[in-house]
């Protein structure tokens, strides 16, 4: 089990919800007192949804709900004969090659571009992915960037409520961009069995060979490792335990990502500013700009998101100084309320730190890097859970992802945080570590209870 991370803490609005992570001030000037320009969502560019082509070829980068491996998959969809092809390539080891035609699902194999084999898998619950991959109870939150590319936000209800998956669809093109799910499931067939998968490339294409690979498997015989989705799953988590590497197809689909190099992990500066948009989990929540203020000379840090005008709440600060972290919740008619829950000051190398490792590297210019080369870390968090980092070579942190699980809905847990600014070095006034009366210290039993657990990343306690 590792610690809190910098971000992490933005997860601790409502209360406590995780152990493990990670004033005198008016209560009106606390919307008033933002270092840095705030990001937020513009209107969105339509509130119809996005339809894909009937036929089209795109490569996924996605990443998993747990540390095991950063996945390429090749997606080939025809709508017309509802057919589907998936490959897989684990960017450590393994790969797969599935077909799906309505609710059959086949395992290919293949002796060069040839398919050799094709067993049936019976119904594993995937279907072909329809050409819009929405609910009609999605909505469209607002448009913001994700990187340099603009997007709209769209949020889906599911269940368990108030669960939600989210999908940012290219402003320009309405292609899916990026997506983020909750829990796996069978919902968007491979793409809602990864936590966070990023479009690595997508086309519309005038011609597929799906409906001949659908002859081809046309009286398969049942799969040598068994049929439905216990069998399908089975092929997914083997792909971990594979010995051979896809070298020639990774390189194919995606030629700027490789094995990271040997430096080390990113470390925070000893003073830094940041902006954000987090998006949540939960339905019932929309993406809430936050700020980051650090100073590890001071010894403080304050993660604060802000809420919306309609919100009885302000703002809510995850406030670490030193060996103390506190949840204070600011109120518009009333005084803040602070519970002292919260481990102390992340320390700046926190990632070398805790049990974080470089699974990939993407170098710069590609739509996925518009701020240069790119590093995505891996970090083990409660288990099963782990987060996903991405920063840029130099140390900027671009986006971070914490994973999910079926029994989260409605613990108030952020599903993605994009950065906005960066400004290492900004000097911050001491004024912003202020605590408020409200925050007593915790009992020395209660911060060996839920605490001690972060003394590798955090100041305090280890008892």
């Amino acid at each position: 089990m590792t610690c809190v991370t910098p971000e992490r803490s933005f997860m601790l609005r409502h209360t406590f919800t995780w152990t493990l992570l990670a004033t005198s001030l008016a209560s009106f000037a606390v919307a008033q007192d933002s270092v840095l320009p705030l990001p937020k969502l513009e209107a969105c560019r339509s509130a119809s949804h996005p339809r894909l082509p009937e036929k089209w070829h795109a490569t996924y980068l996605m990443a998993p709900f747990t540390r095991s491996q950063l996945v390429l998959g090749e997606i080939v969809v025809d709508d017309s004969i509802s057919a589907m092809r998936v490959k897989l390539f684990g960017l450590r080891h393994g790969s797969a090659d599935l077909f799906v035609s309505g609710d059959r699902t086949y395992a290919l194999a293949s002796d060069g571009s040839a398919v050799s084999d094709c067993q049936d898998l019976g119904d594993t619950g995937w279907r072909p992915l329809d050409r819009d991959w929405l609910t009609p109870r999605s909505r469209c939150t607002g448009s913001a960037p994700i990187g340099e590319t603009g997007t709209d936000w769209w949020k889906t209800p599911i269940e368990p409520k108030p669960s939600s998956y989210w999908i940012w669809y290219e402003t320009a093109e309405q292609t899916p961009l990026r997506l983020v799910f909750p829990a796996p499931s069978d919902r968007l067939a491979v793409l809602s069995r990864y936590a966070l998968s990023h479009r690595v490339a997508f086309k519309a294409v005038a011609e597929t060979e799906l409906a001949a690979l659908a002859q081809t498997c046309r009286g398969a015989r049942p799969g040598r490792g068994g049929t439905g989705p216990r069998a399908l799953l089975g092929i997914i988590e083997g792909l971990s335990q594979a010995r051979d590497r896809a070298d020639r197809e990774i390189k194919r689909l995606m030629p700027a990502v490789a094995s990271c190099a040997s430096s080390p992990l990113p470390q925070w500066p000893e003073t830094l500013a940041l902006t954000g948009l987090m998006t949540p989990f939960d339905a019932n929540e929309n993406p809430y700009p936050t700020e980051v203020l650090y100073d590890w000379t001071l010894r403080g840090q304050r993660s604060r998101i802000y809420f919306p005008p309609a919100s009885p709440v302000l703002a809510q600060d995850a406030l670490l100084l030193g060996s103390r972290g506190y949840n204070v919740t600011w109120r518009r008619d009333d005084g803040p309320v602070c519970t002292p829950v919260l481990p102390g000051t992340i320390r700046p190398d926190w990632p070398s730190r805790g049990s974080c490792s470089c699974e990939a590297e993407i170098s710069g210019g590609t739509p996925l890097t518009p701020r240069g080369t790119t590093r995505i870390i891996a970090c083990t968090l409660a288990s099963p859970r782990a987060a996903w980092a991405w920063y840029t070579a130099d140390g900027r942190p671009t986006t971070f992802m914490v994973t999910s699980r079926i029994g989260d809905q409605g613990a108030a847990l952020f599903a993605v945080l994009d950065y906005w600014q960066w400004e290492p070095g900004h000097q911050i006034a001491g004024t912003a570590f202020a605590k408020p009366d409200q925050c007593k210290a915790p009992t020395p039993a209660r911060v060996s209870a839920h605490l001690r657990q972060c003394a590798t990343c955090h100041l305090g306690t280890s008892r």
